[in-house]
């Protein structure tokens, strides 16, 4: 979180802006769980189920699921981290 100061170009008085990044740093972190998520999807479903079985529903919905539940620790992770 910081303030930053900006000068209006019509007027010449200082416009200041309260900015957060938390919102930027939940989407990266959601999305880079997400993927991650999937990836330990992919792999946890050849492990449990097998090789033959990448497209089945089953290992369709666990690829899903995986990738919500990483995303969302990720997004909560993200808002954690501070720069």
């Amino acid at each position: 979180m910081n303030n930053e100061t900006k000068i209006c170009p019509t007027c010449g008085q200082p416009i200041r802006r309260f900015t957060d990044n938390i919102f930027k740093r939940a989407l990266i972190g959601g999305v880079a769980g997400t993927v991650f998520g999937i990836l330990f999807g992919i792999w946890f479903s050849i492990r449990w189920f097998g090789e033959g079985m990448h497209f089945t529903p089953m290992a369709l919905i666990h690829y899903a699921s995986w990738g919500v539940l990483f995303g969302f620790v990720g997004a909560f992770i993200g808002t954690l981290i501070k720069r």
